[in-house]
């Protein structure tokens, strides 16, 4: 319990925090296998100008091992000591690097800080996200890392900066060059290790040199949103008929006004 609180504490005031051996290696094989294979195959989603594969669909593809995931036991302290019941699965993406890569500095919840003004609301509400990183290789410091503002949690991204947080190629944008100037953490996850963090954080993943024969960098990511209205909510009627017809975006009817 003690070592519980402390790492609540850590996660609480840090904003992100090393979780060491989460998966079992029996899980990490399998998805790694599924993954290098899928890439072999041109089987992904995103291929971006940064070195990143990513697979989206998993979901439907591998349902039985990607719900495995969820709420998976290794974040589900965190994430019900920060969510509770207001936890949502927002998405489960994984990604392969197979080339050198560097990403850019980003926000996952870039508009955390825009929400409530965003919102159009009289009444906004404010909510947060997690995201739960587990990973499928070694990342040792030779070649690679997940970089982290050192006391974010406790700072906030500049005012003037909020509109330059967007992803971008331009490794002089006021926001890379702001992020690159403050002090850092890295953290070098290995197979089977869980990353877990607030996802209005600034953070920056690299694979730094070449991987071992036939294990190019990996990881799973599975993103959390705060929604108040949980299935446990008492309401005289249930949207899940709603969602299964329209999908999620078409049941926000002003999100593009």
């Amino acid at each position: 319990m003690e070592k519980l609180e402390n790492q609540l504490d850590n996660l609480k005031s840090q904003g992100f925090l090393l979780v060491k051996g989460a998966l079992e290696t029996e899980v990490v094989n399998s998805w790694r296998s599924i993954l290098y294979d899928m890439y072999e195959h041109g089987e992904y989603e995103i291929h971006n100008s940064v070195g990143n594969v990513a697979f989206e669909k998993l979901l439907e593809l591998q349902p039985q091992l990607s719900r495995s995931l969820i709420g998976h036991k290794s974040a589900a302290p965190f994430l019900k000591f920060f969510l509770g019941k207001q936890c949502q699965l927002r998405s489960l993406r994984a990604h392969v690097n197979p080339q050198s890569y560097l990403q850019e500095w980003h926000m996952d919840f870039y508009d955390y800080y825009q929400q409530e003004e965003k919102s159009q609301a009289a009444n906004p509400l404010k909510g947060i996200c997690i995201n739960t990183t587990f990973y499928l290789t070694d990342n040792p410091p030779e070649r690679g890392r997940l970089r982290f503002l050192r006391d974010f949690a406790s700072v906030s991204v500049p005012d003037d900066l909020l509109p330059h947080v967007g992803y971008t190629d331009d490794r002089n944008n006021p926001f890379q060059v702001w992020c690159d100037n403050q002090a850092h953490v890295d953290l070098h996850p290995h197979a089977g290790d869980l990353v877990i963090f607030y996802s209005h954080i600034p953070h920056q993943g690299a694979k730094l040199g070449d991987d071992p024969d036939g294990n190019s960098r990996a990881n799973i990511v599975l993103h959390y949103q705060q929604n108040p209205m949980y299935p446990g909510i008492h309401f005289v009627s249930d949207p899940q008929f709603t969602l299964d017809i329209l999908g999620y975006a078409d049941t926000f009817p002003f999100s593009n006004c």
